[in-house]
């Protein structure tokens, strides 16, 4: 086969980026993108429930982000405002959601996707796809990338092969594989942004319930980490945005067993003030349980078990003094965090490849000539299009270096 420019191993969100960014700066047709399922951009179909959270107006900040704190200097190259302007320029309309979420105006994925792939299409950008880089060597003049379809030499490698989230969507952490090969190390990955699962028998009541919360990761006593939104009660587990941002934690803090979830049910009032509220209620309403109580303020089936919860089972009629006992349940609502979801039920892949190993380019300091972007490295962040925001920002850094490296040797 020929040898090609530029092989951008990957055609995941940033590997597209990558392709692009690298063809916009150098000459038509320099670049390749190898992708192992039959078309480019299966995961990216699947983001923000098939509507495509691209970015988010806070995503500058890098207070959003976890692993290195490298990713800083791409985040501050590549702010929210210079994404939105990309993707204009490349013809695709945006809005503006709550919480500085930005998605495609169609509300689609397929838009953001259509727009990519007609985009590489305008630069000339070759697409292989069913072709699974297996192995990638250092030889005379770049490197070759070898698939059981074949081999290909390239003068310059992009390794966007994404991290181990989401299996369905082909991504099965071989990049990994790949980067240790060309003599980089791998910080331990896990599963990252998914439900966090629990005692069966405490939330299987619960099944169906959503509440808006707020939620704490505690362990040894001390508030790990706190987050705010929708909790959602399954079957085994805790789920919603807000605790898909604390299941982080499990992992970072390598599995404490006594870790647990609060949620605070009432995160709007200070505790006194739910005491008064209750009291308030019970004054006049005759003889009440705690569950007929708080049907005026929480779902009935949360009722029923927030009752338990605060005084052991059933709960008979309720005294004054059993109102601040309630009332301190309903504040700190605590259940045992018995692992996360594994790799199929995970938004995304904590840890990877540390950003010191490479350059603020983003090229490999162990193998000059390859570049990593995306998932594969040490960043994830939090929902709310962040984590997408890192992929167009990283592929773009490493597209737009290595043309630049190409220019420079010609």
């Amino acid at each position: 086969m020929r040898q090609a420019d530029l092989a951008v191993v990957g055609g995941g969100a940033s590997g597209l980026a990558a392709a692009l960014a690298a063809a916009a700066s150098g000459k038509r047709g320099s670049a390749v993108v190898l992708e192992k399922n039959p078309r480019v951009g299966k995961k990216l179909l699947l983001t923000g429930n098939g509507r495509c959270n691209l970015t988010n107006r806070g995503a500058g900040d890098g207070s959003h982000y976890h692993g290195d704190a490298g990713a800083r200097e791409v985040l501050d190259r590549f702010p929210p405002e210079r994404i939105l302007e990309l993707f204009q320029k490349a013809g695709l309309l945006c809005r503006e959601l709550d919480g500085g979420r930005i998605y495609p105006y169609s509300l689609q994925a397929s838009s953001v996707l259509n727009v990519l792939r007609r985009n590489l299409d305008r630069f000339g950008v070759e697409v292989l796809c069913g072709f699974d880089v297996k192995d990638i060597r250092k030889s005379d003049g770049g490197f070759l990338l070898s698939s059981p379809e074949g081999d290909l030499p390239a003068r310059r490698v992009i390794l966007a092969a994404g991290g181990s989230a989401c299996p369905q969507s082909g991504s099965d952490g071989g990049g990994y594989s790949l980067a240790k090969a060309l003599g980089h190390t791998v910080v331990p990955v896990y599963p990252s942004l998914a439900p966090v699962k629990t005692d069966p028998a405490r939330v299987r009541p619960l099944k169906g319930v959503r509440c808006p919360v707020s939620a704490a990761f505690r362990t040894r006593g001390q508030v790990v980490r706190a987050s705010a939104g929708e909790v959602q009660f399954t079957e085994n587990a805790l789920s919603g945005i807000c605790i898909f941002e604390l299941s982080r934690c499990f992992g970072d803090l390598r599995a404490p067993k006594d870790a647990e979830i609060a949620l605070d049910l009432f995160s709007g009032y200070s505790l006194e003030r739910v005491t008064g509220l209750l009291r308030a209620a019970a004054e006049g309403a005759g003889e009440l349980s705690a569950p007929q109580l708080l049907e005026g303020f929480l779902p009935k089936a949360l009722c029923v078990e927030l009752s338990r919860y605060a005084f052991g089972g059933a709960s008979g009629v309720l005294r004054r003094e059993d109102l601040g006992r309630l009332a301190s349940a309903a504040k700190d609502f605590r259940f045992p965090v018995r692992g996360t979801f594994s790799w199929d039920r995970a938004q995304v892949t904590a840890g990877g490849v540390p950003l010191s190993e490479l350059t603020e380019s983003l090229e490999s300091k162990k193998c000059r000539g390859l570049y990593l972007c995306g998932e594969l490295l040490d960043v994830d962040g939090d929902c709310g299009g962040f984590n997408l925001h890192w992929a167009w920002a990283s592929g773009l850094a490493a597209g737009k270096a290595a043309a630049d490296s190409l220019r420079e040797k010609r």
